[in-house]
């Protein structure tokens, strides 16, 4: 049987996948990237409902380097939005909305925190650093080095946002390991700021003449005017032929020490691909199917990443309806308030054209992992226990409109302890296997950013190795 030939075959189009394939083209390779679905962007989902523009994934993301150099070179600046870099992200906490505090004046004046937890965070500097290297909790680390307080008003409220996760199981070393690393580097967390911030002062002292000319960095909320799903669009449409959407029963197998087959029915079909380098781009429990013909082993390591189901919800309501000002990101929900849903997002407060003139959309997130089962109720129950908390939180006096519900049964995957070191067995077993590279939001940071940065990061190794072996 006669097998296409490619330098490089990428498998899933979601973000990670889409940029991947993307930069290696530009660099020269000959390569295909497979989907199975008709569309691209795994969860990154935009649409326009009812005359409300509802985000299905992420509602936008932060306007970090990677980003941005991508919209640049993808010369679709125009399209860029931008939402308030001063627009205060809250805390519902004793039946109040409370705006995280941005500065010393609006710390020692919020009363998110008591002036004994205030003082706690004070004392940081003074907390003697963990000397077990095992991997610590969030909720753990937080409460040893910042406080009680803070660990639960603060920083749970906000792994729930980032992870849909629990603070009392994720791993700090792996979902946020920077925090981790400016204790064990600096002996604490306002140390170590405080010397990144020194190094910044002398790096800018040194550069000054090349960063004068250069723009600032810019760290603020950015989507599109259509969504976010306009980004990874965008890069399919770059591809052109060589994205290949509807493709079943693939298969994968291994050609010879060096190389892969990959086999798929598309439009009634049998398409067969032999690659020098394999790309696998799924979520975790995909990649762990794929991966079972190849590596038992690796296959089982994926395979025990959690997800949690979620349930997202798009509900728009008259403003006249609303009592409190949206003036803001959204809000989010400590644990110990007992609420049902995780957070709140103000969509058409952050970003325009997102409801009709008179309305207001929002998005509730309910389940993850404190809560998974709340994600399974039924749309109705969903909308009502949305509602019920909406109207306490923020002063509603109407119903709302359910513009539109979406689950997942496997969301955000979850860096809970023992992540990091899955994964350094990941990249053990992946060392061993020549030409297979994983890439995916379950390994170096869920965020859109971090994604595009593994996915470039992924892109130039491959190329470096494909052109060593030549």
């Amino acid at each position: 049987m006669q097998h296409a030939h490619r330098d490089a075959i990428v498998i899933g189009a979601g973000i990670s996948g889409l940029v991947c394939a993307y930069r290696l083209k530009r660099l020269g390779l000959d390569v295909s990237l497979i989907e199975k679905s008709s569309r691209v962007g795994g969860v990154i989902q935009s649409e326009r409902v009812d005359g409300y523009l509802i985000e299905r994934g992420p509602n936008s993301s932060q306007g970090g380097e990677e980003l941005l150099d991508l919209v640049n070179e993808l010369e679709i600046n125009d399209e860029l939005v931008e939402g308030d870099p001063k627009a205060p992200a809250y805390v519902y906490f004793a039946g109040k909305l409370h705006p995280v505090p941005s500065g010393p004046v609006a710390f020692l004046k919020s009363r998110l925190l008591s002036f004994s937890g205030k003082l706690r965070i004070l004392k940081e500097p003074f907390v003697p650093v963990r000397r077990d290297t095992s991997e610590e909790s969030v909720a753990s680390f937080a409460r040893r080095r910042i406080g009680h307080e803070a660990a639960e008003r603060l920083v749970a409220p906000f792994v729930s946002g980032i992870y849909a996760g629990d603070a009392e199981q994720l791993s700090v070393q792996a979902a946020f390991p920077r925090l981790a690393n400016l204790e064990i580097g600096s002996g604490g967390l306002f140390r170590g700021m405080f010397n990144k911030a020194r190094e910044a002062r002398r790096a800018r002292k040194n550069a000054s003449a090349v960063l004068d000319k250069a723009a600032p960095t810019r760290r603020r909320l950015c989507s599109f005017r259509s969504g976010m799903a306009f980004l990874p669009k965008t890069l399919a449409s770059r591809l052109g032929e060589d994205l290949l959407t509807d493709c079943d029963g693939l298969q994968i197998a291994r050609s010879n020490s060096k190389a892969f087959l990959v086999e798929f029915e598309r439009s009634g079909k049998h398409h067969s691909f032999h690659c020098n380098h394999l790309i696998v781009a799924t979520p975790a429990g995909v990649a762990s199917k794929l991966l079972a013909s190849i590596s038992d082993e690796l296959s089982g390591e994926l395979a025990e990443i959690n997800y949690p189901p979620l349930a997202i919800l798009s509900l728009a309501y008259d403003e006249a309806a609303i009592d409190t000002r949206l003036d803001g990101f959204g809000f989010l929900v400590p644990p110990g308030e007992h609420l049902n849903i995780l957070g709140c997002v103000w969509n058409s407060s952050l970003f325009e054209g997102r409801a009709p003139a008179g309305k207001c959309l929002v998005t509730v997130f309910v389940g993850g992992a404190r809560n998974p089962e709340l994600a399974r109720l039924a749309d109705a129950d969903l909308v009502a226990t949305a509602h019920l908390e909406l109207r306490k939180a923020l002063g509603i006096t109407s119903d709302p409109h359910a513009v539109a519900i979406t689950r997942y049964e496997r969301s955000i995957p979850q860096y809970n302890l023992g992540h990091a070191k899955r994964v350094s067995r990941i990249e053990c077993l992946l060392e061993g296997t020549p030409g297979l590279s994983l890439i995916g939001n379950y390994l170096h940071g869920v965020s859109t950013g971090d994604c595009i940065k593994e996915a470039d990061r992924m892109a130039e190794l491959t190329s470096k190795a494909l052109v060593s072996r030549r």
